[in-house]
């Protein structure tokens, strides 16, 4: 016969914290209408702690195809009898003890699906664009043989780092192209890499940052790419390439 104990045990596989820079990830029960996981991030000392779904709403709103900018003030019609809130489209919690976490992590969670959900229900989508296809095309379009996959480059840590596309250029001259979407992993793991690679020197290495426009993104964010390379949206990308490729 099952046993509270055994489910309890089921549940805690499913929820999963991961340490990142600045915080704690975690992944809730909660799902967004396309049955993805609604991820929260916690932040904060000793005494008080702030809990964020990272615009994960507004992605969600995005990968459906919704391509309406959605104003932070419609957003907090829906979350302030929560007592949360909103700024550049990002739900978060105000300060909370750290007794209060588990609840503020379920009320966050659970608005940031609610307002996902109530967009794709009211708002017009659009056919939603593949970045990461859309940019494989773009590259193999112009580079063909001369393009590689997940290539290794040492930095100056002597550390290898996987690119996932480096063109090979005229004269020993290698053109590192990095495509990123608005995840604070995806962000931290793409700046360390070409921060290390940037910091060996070589003449013969030069790289680009390409992020997805179709994703609202947070101005610090974008700063912190630029630390690891140039950095250049999506719908720029094919000028910029074939410019830095010549």
């Amino acid at each position: 016969m099952i046993t509270p104990e055994t489910i309890s045990e089921m549940l805690g596989r499913v929820v999963v914290a991961t340490q990142v820079e600045d915080g704690v990830r975690i992944s809730t029960h909660v799902l967004y209408p396309s049955n993805g996981t609604v991820n929260v991030v916690v932040r904060g000392g000793t005494d008080s702690f702030v809990i964020s779904d990272e615009g994960g709403a507004i992605s969600e709103m995005i990968s459906t195809g919704i391509r309406t900018f959605v104003a932070d003030r419609a957003l907090r019609v829906h979350v302030k009898n929560h007592g949360l809130l909103v700024q550049d489209g990002v739900i978060f919690s105000p300060k909370v003890p750290l007794d209060a976490i588990p609840a503020a992590i379920l009320l966050v969670a659970n608005a940031s699906r609610d307002v996902a959900s109530w967009a794709i229900g009211h708002l017009r989508a659009f056919p939603p664009r593949n970045f990461r296809n859309d940019l494989a095309m773009l590259l193999s379009r112009h580079f063909h043989d001369n393009l590689k996959h997940d290539t290794p480059i040492i930095g100056a840590s002597n550390k290898p780092h996987k690119f996932t596309y480096v063109v090979y250029l005229h004269g020993d001259r290698k053109l590192l192209i990095d495509p990123v979407v608005p995840d604070a992993s995806s962000i931290n793991a793409r700046v360390v890499a070409n921060l290390d690679v940037r910091m060996a020197n070589d003449p013969l290495i030069s790289q680009i940052i390409i992020y997805d426009d179709a994703f609202k993104w947070r101005a610090s964010d974008l700063k912190l790419l630029e630390i690891g390379a140039p950095t250049v949206p999506f719908s720029y990308a094919e000028a910029e390439i074939t410019k830095r490729a010549a």
